[in-house]
Order: C-alpha cells, then sequence, then structure tokens
C-alpha cells in the first residue's frame, strides 16, 4: 500500500507539472497565475483518479517486489502463506484505497471539475456562469442563455436541452424569452428546436416554432471547456442523463459508456494488478526484478489497450455495453489465473 501510494504521488505530481506548464501557455483575462494554481488544486483529485490503475500495477509489483528480493515471500511460503494467501492480501490492500478513489471519483471529483473548469472560463473571457444543479449561464452579446442540460452525443457534438434565452436592451433589461426544449450549437449560430418565443414588452401572444436559427459569437471552444465530459459525471448524474436522453430520443451511447466504465472501475484496477502479480512471484524464484516489472507493467499496458479496444468494438458489434465493458477484465483475470497455475 505505501509503495502504491508514492508512486501515485510521483504521478500526478508528473501529471500536475505537465498541466501547469500546458496552462501557463494560456493565462489571459483575469486567469492569472493565482487562479491557475486554484485550477489546478481543484482538479488534482480527477488526475489521482486518472493515473491510480497504473500507481496500483507499479506499486504492488515494487512492494511486493521488494519482499522477494529479501527472500521475504519464500519466508511467507514456508511459513504457511501459499500464492493465493499472499495475492488476497495484495489485492485486498488495493481494495483499500479503491474505496477512498471510488468515493472521490464519484462524490468529490464531478463538482470540483465543473466548477474549475466554469470559474476558468468566466476568468478568461467572462461569458461563463455555473449555476445549481448544473445549470449553464452564458453571455452571448445581447442574448443571455440559460442551458439546463448539456449532453456528449457518441459524434463528440453537443446537444442542449431546457433552454431560455433572454434578448435584453439598455440596463440588461430583458425585452424577449425564447424557450426551447431541444438546442444545437454550430460555431456560429444557435439551432432551436420545439421553440416558443415571447415578447415581455407587449401583450402579444407567444410564437410558435419548429426551428430558429439566432446568430451567436460564442466559440465551440468555450463549450467544450464548460461543460463536463460524462467520465466526469458521477453515477447517479450518469443515470439521470441516461433517462433523460432516451426520454428525448437522444443518443445515450456516451454516457452509458461511461456509467458502465464507473461502475468497472474498481473490477479493472483489481484486474490489472492481479495480472502483475505472476511476475512478482516469478521473481521471487528466478530473479530478474527488472524484467518481471517490466513485463508486468507492459501486460497491464494491453489491458488498458484492451479495454478502450472493448469499448470503441461496442460501437459496432451488436453487444450490450456491460458485456464489452466486463470482457477484458473477465479475459484477463482468466489470464492471471492460468499464470499463477503455472508458476
Amino acid at each position: 500500500m505505501m509503495a502504491t501510494i508514492l508512486v501515485a504521488m510521483l504521478l500526478v505530481g508528473i501529471y500536475t507539472l505537465i498541466e501547469f506548464l500546458r496552462e501557463a501557455r494560456t493565462l489571459t483575462g483575469d486567469y492569472g497565475v493565482m487562479q491557475m494554481v486554484v485550477y489546478l488544486l481543484q482538479t488534482t483529485p480527477r488526475r489521482l483518479v486518472d493515473v491510480f490503475p497504473f500507481a496500483a500495477l507499479i506499486g504492488t509489483l515494487m512492494g511486493m517486489g521488494t519482499l522477494a528480493s529479501g527472500n521475504e515471500l519464500v519466508a511467507m511460503r514456508a511459513a504457511g502463506f501459499d500464492r493465493r494467501q499472499l495475492t488476497i492480501r495484495a489485492l485486498l490492500a488495493i481494495g483499500t484505497c479503491l474505496v477512498v478513489l471510488v468515493w472521490l471519483s464519484d462524490q468529490v471529483v464531478p463538482g470540483l471539475e465543473a466548477s474549475a473548469q466554469a470559474e476558468r472560463q468566466q476568468a478568461r473571457a467572462g461569458q461563463v456562469y455555473l449555476g445549481r444543479a448544473g445549470v449553464l449561464w452564458l453571455r452571448d452579446g445581447e442574448h443571455v442563455v440559460r442551458i439546463g442540460h448539456s449532453a456528449w452525443t457518441s459524434e463528440d457534438e453537443l446537444e442542449f436541452g431546457d433552454v431560455v434565452i433572454y434578448a435584453v436592451g439598455d440596463g440588461m433589461r430583458p425585452y424577449q424569452v425564447t424557450i426551447a426544449e431541444h438546442a444545437r450549437h454550430d460555431g456560429s449560430e444557435w439551432l432551436l428546436r420545439q421553440a416558443v418565443s415571447r415578447s415581455l414588452s407587449e401583450a402579444d401572444q407567444a410564437e410558435h416554432h419548429e426551428q430558429i436559427q439566432l446568430k451567436s459569437g460564442l466559440s465551440r471552444e468555450l463549450f467544450s471547456a464548460s461543460v463536463s465530459r460524462p467520465r466526469m459525471l458521477s453515477l447517479r448524474d450518469l443515470h439521470e442523463m441516461m433517462n433523460f436522453l432516451r426520454r428525448n430520443d437522444l443518443d445515450v451511447e456516451a454516457y452509458e459508456q461511461a456509467f458502465w466504465g464507473k461502475v468497472m472501475f474498481p473490477v479493472y484496477v483489481l484486474s490489472m494488478v492481479l495480472v502483475g502479480l505472476p511476475f512478482v512471484f516469478r521473481h521471487a524464484r528466478q530473479g530478474g526484478s527488472g524484467l518481471n516489472l517490466f513485463a508486468g507493467v507492459s501486460l497491464g499496458l494491453l489491458f488498458f489497450v484492451s479495454m478502450r479496444l472493448a469499448q470503441g468494438a461496442a460501437v459496432i458489434v451488436p453487444v450490450p455495453m456491460w458485456v464489452s465493458a466486463m470482457l477484458p477484465a473477465a479475459l484477463f483475470i482468466l489470464l492471471a489465473g492460468l499464470l499463477l497455475k503455472r508458476i
């Protein structure tokens, strides 16, 4: 566990340094050094979650490898501990860390990430404000836009729901309001569907429109930086977004993929650790700790690539998303069992 924590701190430090160098090149407006430091602190838990699978694998191989180098694994075996007992104890140590990581990923990271992104964009351009329950407020020229729901589609496009656009005049006094069930932004204008427009200065009847186009001065990059990606949402928010998208006949694939990725995250980490342990036990008998560490890490990277490939294949092959999410872990757990049996 200590080796895992030390490796995690090292990887997070390197990751944060890279982020620091990238952010330092984009200081503009009110987004200065102090704002950048606050942003990096707010996003540190997300980086910890991102690097933990590799930290768990490398930390376990290093920690168990240290025991093997000192012949302590041999002494444990002589005292009656078989490989199964040693494996269970190693997985329990990582599992203890996972309890904290899963809580961070579901309860802390989503709020911090959304707040950090919105505050950074507000400091840079002064056009974004994150309200309660994830409601996004935008200043777009003579319009103030309130977005209730923002959803990423599988084509990496944004679909908006529960959109209210206020046309404002002198003194920020609204004179017209447009309410749309669905909306998109193509980089130069708003495309509103199933919209209702009403003048606030006159007692006119509401006008119903199948589609309205409004000129916009906002960029796609602003939306990309302000709206949380599916993998940054909590399980509860992902479930609610999936239900919302299904009710409106919208693409749910990106959120379903993120949902099962979060559910399977502990299994993925334990699978990576489990598939690396045979190389530790092999070192205890044959030596060559450096080569075995390299082989274990390489196999862990292969698992990570396989997981990504399975997620991509789910788009092409007509199988349930949960099957594609479980398949890499099941295969590598089977592989780890075969390797442990051969030693």
